[in-house]
């Protein structure tokens, strides 16, 4: 939303790696993530920005031409639908695919509904080898499934 993950994320790789980020248009923080993108493309990294929906066609059709990718990061609408969305279009673009937001847990009482990633993430990183990264400090984890 911000661009701070995509920020971790793409000062991880080495400069001149392709970074691609997919997200809504926000107007309270679009302009942080375009300065991300911009100070990423000034460092030397390939770095590639869309606004829209991970789930339009049109954004699908952007991505996979830019493919295939060593690692692809989904941190999404954290829904059941969205995620499994981005699973099933993005995920086979990458030998290495990532989640967020693997063990954040609300309450049922909250809004939007409860999230998606969670249980996916129990259900999925059976099927793969797989690591899961927790901070003591957040208790969101970001899980890692290799493809390969």
């Amino acid at each position: 939303m911000y661009g701070g993950s995509l920020w971790q994320v793409a000062r991880a790789l080495p400069s001149g790696s392709k970074i691609v980020s997919v997200d809504m248009p926000q107007v309270a923080s679009w302009d942080s993530l375009q300065q991300c993108v911009d100070s990423l493309i000034e460092m030397g990294y390939d770095t590639h920005l869309f606004s829209g929906d991970s789930k339009s066609p049109k954004i699908l059709n952007y991505v996979t031409a830019l493919g295939p990718f060593d690692a692809c990061l989904i941190d999404g609408d954290h829904l059941m639908d969205g995620v499994l969305s981005d699973w099933e279009n993005y995920g086979p673009l990458s030998r290495i695919v990532a989640f967020h937001d693997i063990s954040w847990w609300r309450d049922e009482k909250w809004t939007p509904p409860r999230l998606g990633v969670p249980p996916f993430w129990q259900e999925i990183k059976k099927q793969y080898r797989h690591d899961e990264i927790r901070s003591q400090k957040h208790d969101r984890g970001i899980g890692v499934l290799w493809r390969y």
